[in-house]
């Protein structure tokens, strides 16, 4: 597999060889593309189940019963000290009841597998405890007919992905608290019905991420609020109906607690309904507030009697199963609240200041040196005389400036849905402790900063440096030194995505990680070992966003690795780790019951292992390691920055991509002309990522490895022998390696080199194709920049060569033959490389037009070399109309003879052009879908 590097040219001339064959082909007539549709066709099946075969191999055992074992042996392990001794009841109880591990679930756009492909997944994975085989029985007897989407899922149907995964989530919660009283019960047979465990949580933002969104109003998030609160009720009232007491004393009690959820279910249906119907304008929004006021004290009331029956029936002398059934139901009511889960608010950096800065008149950016002392005093002053104001859905309605609307939608969730949970308030690009004393600004203003857990997301390059010195900062300032020791909790968001797109991926997880040391540091100078850190690993399903690929087991310690664990260990307060499942594809895992509990399994014996890495040498070598990840980091900088980086991007990437999720990959215009990058930070990390992906090489997770070890490759090797922490991260790059071929990217390149196309002219046969392949060159002639692409190709080339012969003699590079990627993945790159010439030379047979259009021709065929197909095609249909445009022959009072403003259509030019690069395209992004499911994941 190491000859997709070392013989480079040869195998990029293999590509182009076979991708110019096919485009030949096509040009002739000889091959159509139906052909390739149905050869396409057949392929998605099959990948689809390579890929949900190697998700299986990331479990320890997908089987219920085994992982119930383990559930009972963790269970048993927290009951006992080091010494092998029982441990009194009440520190057992003391870890059983604290949060220590999380679940979050958000809506990226990595939604890459059709509705049918969804429902295909869903039966594998549920028939997968039977085993491999009874699993892909059934999904082959669903019989998929197309693999990847070809349109964006709307938010609504998102968020019915989201409660899928959420609702088996919730199930193997209750399965990890079952096994919590049973063995507690043995354990602690005295003591045990006293517990109230909430060892574990599940949370989504899916509805409430703001963060570059402004299609979320306030109405539509109230709308998914309702949408959860409803769907949590269901799981509570079939909960209830369940439970077999039989017991006088408990027949009220069940009473009350079904009457309790009865009444809030018609509650919230009635003021569903009321949104449903809800128009923009004071009548209606009056109407709706005073319904919301009028059922606040019948919800305030049904809640009471909930939990007053649920202690009512713990109190009573139940048989144990009896009592456990009740205990478990109460649990899932006080713990996730109401709602499937608990919720998460996500808003950035400029969504806060943009509402501060009329009130402290915010003239610059606050992290400007020159004032930033100045705004930091002036929120400051602000916290000490804030005083809480009270609002109504009529606020909500009217106000226009999204960090305040979050909010105050905080606070009306508060009031009208659940007082007892709290709502996570994280905030992107928090570069600077202002940001944070704003967030807590609004949070004391509209009276929820007890309710609220503002949560700092540190990603780029500058926050992950700097992030420990805004907290130190954060921690100087006594209005926010005082909420986070009243929460008794603060948690900090880590993003391995934009990290991963900025700095790359090795060198992001070492840079989180050394952040994270540093925090610990902080925590311990400071003396708030009592408050609880809480570590959020934001992280997508492939390679370049954090999901290490060998094992979940493996994923998790990748995020979170020993050297922190055990750092955090030393604290007074036990830590809480959460980690995200990211769209459709991080859903994947909680397709049934079953894989969401052996998730769950894994993810917890991780947490509650011991770690310790004062072995692993990486760290015993600080002057070598620290010269290791700086060079990582000028790697990746100066490849990102590179001019021929960006237009490699820019030039078909982005053109590759599929529709995904329904917040948009890249910034709209309504210009007829390509918008250019000019920057990396202009494309959003996963359609970043997911271009690499569908370029052929994943320079984001192997870039600038081979470089970095060069330096001092006796040395890597001698602490790569002796560091655990360093083998994952270099086993990350050479999966990566192993689903990179430097020649695939070099031949997606070969197509925008002027060059390329002459060069073409020597094998054509007649002087028309000679005439259209000269066109072709000519006006791709310094439209890509296709120097400076190369001249970046190169410095990949360097740096993979480096990589393979730095590491052949002392590390295992089995990992690049991995089962799952083969010959398959190129051939199916050589497909798309000869579909994108076909569209190229096809494209020069589009015939010429009138003046009077605002565009030339020449204008849309640059749009279609930049694979801009539906959109100029569109364009071009309208301005060569299919069909005749007869005028009307009655109503003039008399008759004509002469046609001449007719026109007699353009049937043929539709159907010998315009159909087939339509056709073409659409196989261009079958192939993109193909290519994700072989790679392993999209973005």
């Amino acid at each position: 597999m190491t000859n997709h590097v070392t013989k480079n040219g040869e195998m990029r001339r293999k590509h182009l060889s076979e991708a110019y064959g096919l485009a030949s082909e096509l040009l002739a007539g000889s091959k159509s593309l139906a052909d390739i549709s149905d050869n396409l066709a057949e392929r998605g099946l099959p990948l689809i189940e390579t890929r949900l075969l190697a998700m299986t191999r990331q479990w320890v055992s997908p089987k219920r019963s085994k992982n119930i074992a383990r559930l009972t042996a963790l269970v048993d392990g927290l009951a006992y000290n080091a010494a092998g001794e029982k441990v009194p009841f009440g520190a057992f109880q003391s870890l059983v009841e604290d949060e220590v591990a999380g679940f979050v679930v958000t809506a990226h756009p990595t939604f890459s597998m059709s509705g049918d492909a969804w429902l295909a997944a869903s039966a594998f994975m549920n028939a997968l405890p039977k085993g491999d085989a009874a699993a892909v029985k059934a999904l082959r007897a669903h019989g998929l007919k197309q693999a990847h989407p070809d349109r964006s899922p709307t938010l609504y149907e998102e968020l019915d992905y989201a409660n899928v995964a959420l609702g088996n989530m919730r199930r193997s919660l209750r399965t990890l608290y079952k096994v919590v009283f049973d063995r507690a019960a043995v354990l602690y047979p005295d003591e045990y019905r006293s517990l109230r465990p909430r060892l574990a949580t599940i949370a989504s933002w899916v509805g409430f991420d703001l963060d570059g969104r402004t299609d979320i109003n306030w109405s539509l998030g109230l709308s998914f609020r309702y949408k959860t609160a409803t769907a949590g009720l269901e799981l509570c009232i079939t909960a209830t109906e369940a439970l077999t007491l039989d017991s006088d004393e408990a027949a009220p009690h069940i009473e009350a607690l079904k009457a309790g959820f009865a009444q809030l279910m018609h509650c919230f249906q009635l003021g569903q309904d009321a949104l449903a119907g809800y128009q923009d304008d004071d009548a209606s929004i009056k109407e709706f507030n005073t319904l919301a006021v009028e059922n606040q004290k019948v919800k305030e009331s049904a809640r009471d009697a909930i939990s007053g029956a649920l202690d009512g029936l713990l109190d009573l002398p139940l048989a144990p199963d009896a009592w456990r059934d009740v205990a478990l139901l109460s649990t899932e009511w006080r713990s996730v609240g109401l709602g499937l889960s608990h919720i998460h608010f996500r808003l950035n950096a400029a969504q806060l200041h943009n509402a501060m800065g009329p009130e402290i008149n915010l003239t610059n950016a606050p992290d400007q040196s020159a004032m930033r002392r100045h705004f930091l005093s002036a929120i400051s002053d602000k916290l000490a005389t804030v005083k809480p104001q009270t609002i109504h859905y009529g606020v909500l309605a009217a106000e226009r400036t999204t960090a305040k609307r979050v909010f105050m939608m905080a606070a009306q969730f508060q009031k009208h849905f659940d007082a007892a949970t709290p709502i996570r308030m994280l905030v992107a690009e928090s570069d600077t402790p202002f940001t944070l004393l704003a967030a807590l600004y609004y949070a004391k203003l509209f009276g929820v900063d007890d309710h609220v857990e503002i949560s700092p997301l540190f990603e780029t390059a500058i926050g992950l440096e700097r992030g420990d010195r805004v907290i130190a900062e954060l921690l100087d300032n006594p209005y926010f030194l005082a909420y986070i020791k009243k929460q008794g909790r603060f948690c900090l968001q880590l993003g391995f995505s934009d990290s991963g797109r900025y700095i790359g991926q090795p060198a992001a997880t070492l840079a989180i990680e050394r952040f994270k040391l540093r925090l610990i540091r902080l925590w311990k100078a400071r003396g708030l070992g009592g408050v609880q850190l809480l570590f959020f690993d934001t992280h997508g399903e492939s390679i370049g966003r954090g999901a290490y690929p060998e094992s979940l087991k493996k994923r998790f310690l990748y995020t979170q690795p020993p050297r922190v664990r055990q750092a955090l260990a030393e604290l007074s307060r036990p830590e809480k780790h959460e980690v995200s499942f990211q769209g459709g594809e991080g859903f994947l895992w909680f397709l049934s019951e079953d894989t969401a509990l052996a998730t769950l399994t894994d993810f917890l014996e991780v947490r509650f292992a011991h770690h310790n890495a004062d072995d692993d040498r990486l760290y015993g070598e600080k002057g070598w390691s620290l010269d290791f990840f700086l060079t990582l980091v000028e790697y990746q900088n100066q490849l990102t920055d590179h001019p021929g980086y960006i237009r490699m991007i820019d030039s078909i990437g982005r053109s590759l991509l599929y529709p995904t999720g329904s917040r948009s990959l890249r910034r709209q215009s309504g210009s007829v002309l390509h918008q250019r990058l000019e920057r990396i930070s202009q494309i959003r990390a996963i359609p970043h990522n997911a271009v690499m992906q569908q370029l052929g090489y994943l320079a984001n997770s192997c870039g600038g490895l081979g470089t970095a070890i060069e330096r001092a490759p006796d040395k890597f090797n001698a602490v790569h022998a002796q560091s655990d922490r360093l083998k994952m991260v270099t086993s990350m790059a050479l999966h990566a390696l192993a689903r990179s071929d430097v020649g695939i990217i070099e031949s997606y390149a070969k197509l925008l080199s002027p060059g390329y196309w002459l060069d073409r002219c020597d094998a054509a046969t007649t002087s028309e194709q000679r005439t259209s392949l000269r066109r072709l060159s000519g006006i791709l002639e310094g439209l890509f920049d296709s120097d400076s692409i190369d001249a970046n190709i190169r410095k990949l080339r360097r740096d993979a060569g480096m990589m393979t012969d730095c590491l052949a003699e002392d590390c295992d590079t089995s990992v690049l033959n991995i089962k799952g990627v083969d010959r398959e993945l190129f051939e199916l790159h050589e497909m798309r490389i000869g579909l994108i010439q076909f569209i190229f030379v096809k494209s020069m047979e589009v015939p010429q037009f009138s003046s009077r259009f605002d565009f030339s021709l020449e204008e849309l065929l640059v749009e279609l070399l930049h694979l801009e197909v539906p959109s100029t095609l569109e364009r071009l249909r309208e301005i060569f109309p299919e069909s005749s445009q007869e005028q009307e022959k009655e109503g003039y009072g008399e008759p004509a003879s002469y046609a001449g403003g007719q026109t007699s259509g353009y049937a043929a030019v539709h159907r010998d052009i315009f159909d087939q690069l339509d056709q073409a395209y659409q196989l261009v992004l079958t192939l993109s879908g193909l290519i994700a499911l072989k790679i392993g994941a999209y973005g």
